[in-house]
């Protein structure tokens, strides 16, 4: 089913949300399009749904992801730096024993803003959030290194990804830096 940009079908008194307008035809964002559908349709104020969406897929392991991956970034000439986590790292993966889950941080090498997170394992669709919060804010990484999360949590796993991409952004740039000074 068709719909504009206030959920309006063209009979423009009955509104579609959901699953039968398409993508990303999730819970999540079906609420909000109702939400919205309904605010349009009583001509009450209300904002948009934000573009930073994150998608959750209920399976063991969980997986869920928000904001681009490499290939988008790749593919539009972004430059970027992963950051990695793996929850067997954590003292919290090793008390629930997922020795397989991991949370991967996507960073712009210039800005440093969160480009993107993808979790894969235990509670995947509960973290991703915190950075979804962060890009909408227009975070950066520092933020998460320099801030305190409860241990022992998975949310430490944002913590541990933002110290190894800074890391790796800290070693790009020593080496840039004594190719350009001649060394």
């Amino acid at each position: 089913m068709v719909a504009d940009d206030h959920y309006r079908t063209a009979v423009e008194h009955i509104h579609a949300v959901g699953d039968v307008i398409g993508f990303p035809a999730l819970a999540a964002t079906s609420m909000d399009q109702g939400r919205l559908a309904a605010a349009h349709a009583f001509d009450e104020p209300a904002h948009d749904l934000a573009a930073l969406q994150p998608i959750g897929i209920y399976t063991i392991p969980e997986i869920s992801y928000c904001g681009k991956t490499e290939a988008e970034l790749t593919q539009e000439a972004v430059p970027f730096e992963v950051g990695i986590s793996r929850y067997r790292e954590l003292a919290r993966g090793q008390i629930i024993g997922d020795p397989y889950g991991m949370l991967k941080l996507i960073v712009h090498s210039q800005t440093r803003n969160i480009l993107g997170v993808h979790v894969f394992g235990t509670n995947a669709t509960e973290l991703v959030h915190i950075g979804q919060a962060i890009m909408g804010c227009g975070g950066t990484v520092d933020y998460l290194v320099d801030t305190v999360l409860n241990y022992p949590t998975l949310s430490e796993a944002y913590k541990v990804a933002a110290l190894d991409v800074t890391n790796k952004l800290r070693a790009v740039d020593r080496l840039v830096g004594s190719m350009l000074a001649g060394d």
